[in-house]
């Protein structure tokens, strides 16, 4: 037997209190006093007689009262398990398995599921058990049942996921299972490689009181782990194709170099190319593959390096779809168009994500059919367009064109042109000398989002010496404004259309912004916005859902509408996703490529998912650091034995709360304390009778 509080037994020295009332104990005898014998000389007598103990039986009574009190409030308890596994009735057990991808390291899952099986196979006849098995999310399998054999089967039936480590939603789940029982034994029993990662997402769950957690780490000494974590494309035009160079990054989190290691590039599923490369300890290398010319259609592909024991991330999946080209046509005035634009062109020149196809043509040459195909017309520094032009410009801006308009010296807007401005401008306003700036910019639209990050630059450094104010309409919405509030940059929605009016031009005769840095960036942005320009995302993390609407870009790349769309996932697994008009969701759970088809066997278009990286981190924590933020106290330890879930050795608080022994003692001493008070005055008047 051992005791939680030993240092109650100290009080053992109040067991003399007993002895010393039974040695002091004097009889009383009663004086009586005679009238003749008071003129009798008093001679003093003294008598000494030694104190002894008389009744035994009530000081044992006593001594053994105050020894059970002491004792029972030092907790005793008996350390044995077995014990304490039947002491105090049924128990309440969840047994969480956790399946995250990281589980799948050498032979981690299937230690995991043998532990978990141990731990249903280790239940008490009257015990009621759950299971619950998790990764980013959570599934409840049988809720407080007897039946091992459903228990067994939904455990056995688990399979690894692709997602991360999150034990919030488990632990919230376990929770709920032990708030709704009446049992008077809770213990959950979590198996798991217990990562850091997924520790914070436990925040906030605590378990009832008296709840045992028992953590069976499934982890390794040592870990070895190379992973491919991303891939990033470097675009090129060669002849009037598109060429991709595919740029993989590994990083190697383990503590020894690694040489000469495989890489594999692979397109719609066969090996295009094979390097090596050499990763440094606890460092990242870069492997550039040779450029792929590009269809009209995006390509499926995979990086891939050689499988270590978690082999999830070793390969990264990704589609290239073709680079969208902006179709631009920069309409300038009738003298020369050409030199005008010179800052516009050559800037959009550079850009290469997306790509810029730049036609610049007098306002004299403007005809409706140079406009078709256009994504984006710029009037720079000149006059509208009249007569047809002018409708068929009105025209593209409503059925989703973009118009950007410049001032300049030559930009003013006459009488009948078309209804595109978003306000009424003004003569120019000349700010010689020092020159005006921006003063207001509304970094959350798009166009200015990009700035909004330190050290991503200043927009309102450039210095404007002459603009155009302008008298902005209800509809209109001011993006930027000059420090004495002009408007600089107004934008306005024109049916499914947008137009851009700058206030100033886009060289370095009204201002110096063509000098700037920001100028490249900040042109780039005006043009993708008015554009309606969405890069295709190249891939998904596992987890995700995604609303295919909004992947108009890849559906019609392949010929789909939003409408009767089903999904294959990577293990063959047929998924609705859209019923009629009404487009619908899809949760991509599974690494690989999921394929969106038209229901009735059209053309279909592919989606690359990968796993969340932040799950190939194995750095592990300390299980009585989780067991301490949801009971309160260190967590029961697993014996030898139970290193696969058979038995357990629960810490002392624990084997003691189990068995309350203290209970018995305290109700012992009471007893004694009861017996004590019989006697004690059935003995006081034996002793007067005598007397």
């Amino acid at each position: 037997m051992s005791f939680l509080s030993p240092l109650f037994f100290l009080g053992l020295v109040t067991l003399a209190v007993p002895v010393i009332i039974h040695m002091i104990q004097r009889e009383r005898k009663e004086v009586i006093e005679f009238p003749s014998l008071m003129f009798i000389r008093k001679v003093p007598f003294r008598s000494f007689r030694r104190q002894r103990i008389r009744n035994w039986f009530l000081l044992i009574l006593r001594c053994l009262a105050v020894a059970l009190l002491l004792a029972a409030f030092a907790r005793p308890f008996f350390r044995v398990p077995a014990l304490a596994a039947i002491a105090g009735g049924a128990r309440e057990v969840v047994v969480l398995l956790d399946r995250s991808y990281s589980m799948g390291y050498g032979d981690r899952w299937d230690r995991a599921k043998s532990a978990a099986l141990a731990a249903i196979d280790d239940l008490g006849p009257e015990d009621v058990a759950t299971t619950i098995v998790f990764d980013s999310g959570a599934a409840a399998g049988p809720r407080s049942t007897t039946d091992r054999v459903s228990l067994s089967a939904f455990l056995r039936d688990a399979e690894l996921g692709s997602g991360t480590t999150r034990y919030g939603p488990a632990l919230k789940l376990a929770e709920g299972v032990f708030e709704s029982s009446d049992l008077p034994r809770l213990e959950a029993v979590l198996v798991s490689d217990f990562q850091r990662s997924g520790v914070e997402s436990a925040t906030g769950v605590r378990f009832p009181a008296g709840t045992i957690l028992t953590p069976i780490p499934i982890a390794d000494s040592q870990t070895e782990n190379v992973s491919v974590v991303g891939v990033l494309f470097d675009r090129e035009y060669f002849s009037g194709r598109e060429r991709v160079s595919v740029t993989a990054r590994l990083t190697n989190r383990g503590d020894d170099a690694v040489a000469s290691l495989p890489v594999t590039l692979e397109i719609d599923g066969r090996e295009l190319e094979r390097l090596t490369a050499d990763v440094p300890a606890r460092g990242s290398a870069t492997v550039t593959f040779s450029p792929v010319t590009m269809d009209d259609r995006p390509v499926a592909g995979a990086v891939r390096t050689r499988e270590d024991n978690l082999a999830t991330d070793d390969v990264f999946y990704f589609v290239a779809s073709p680079g969208q080209v902006v179709n631009v046509l920069v309409v300038g005035n009738e003298r020369d168009a050409t030199e005008d634009a010179l800052y516009v062109s050559r800037a959009l020149a550079i850009g290469t994500s997306p790509a810029f196809a730049v036609e610049t043509v007098g306002l004299d040459a403007l005809s409706v059919e140079s406009m078709t195909g256009r994504h984006v017309v710029v009037l720079n520094d000149t006059r509208p367009p009249m007569g047809p032009e002018a409708a068929a410009l009105e025209q593209f801006v409503r059925e989703g064109g973009g118009l950007l308009v410049v001032s300049g010296e030559r930009s003013a807007w006459a009488a009948g042109g078309p209804d595109l401005l978003p306000g009424v401008v003004g003569s120019p306003v000349d700010r010689t000398g020092r020159g005006g700036s921006l003063g207001f910019v509304d970094y959350s639209h798009p166009v200015f989002e990009l700035f909004s990050a330190p050290r991503s630059g200043d927009v309102r450094s450039a210095r404007f010496f002459r603009y155009r104010p302008l008298e902005p309409v209800d509809s209109a919405v001011v993006l930027a404004r000059f420090d004495d509030g002009n408007p600089a940059l107004v934008e306005r929605r024109i049916g499914e259309g947008r137009v851009l009016f700058w206030a100033s031009t886009l060289d370095n005769f009204w201002n110096d912004l063509a000098l700037k840095p920001v100028y490249l960036p900040f042109l780039h942005r005006v043009v993708e916005h008015l554009a309606e320009y969405a890069p295709p995302t190249p891939w998904f993390s596992a987890g995700q859902v995604l609303d295919l609407s909004e992947q108009r870009g890849l559906l019609a790349g392949a010929g789909l509408t939003e409408a009767d769309l089903i999904a294959i996932s990577p293990s063959g697994e047929q998924v609705p996703v859209s019923q009629g008009a009404r487009s619908g969701f899809l949760t991509v759970a599974e690494q690989g490529f999921y394929e969106i088809r038209d229901a009735r066997g059209g053309a279909t278009f592919s989606l690359a998912v990968n796993v969340d990286l932040s799950e190939s981190d194995l750095t592990t924590v300390d299980p009585d650091e989780l067991a301490a933020s949801l009971t309160g106290r260190l967590a029961a330890q697993p014996t030898e034995g139970g290193a696969a879930g058979v038995g357990r050795e629960f810490s002392p608080t624990d084997l003691e709360r189990r068995q309350d022994a203290w209970w018995y003692l305290l109700v012992g001493a009471f007893g004694l304390f009861v017996a004590e008070t019989v006697v004690s005055n059935r003995l006081s008047r034996t002793v007067v009778q005598v007397d």
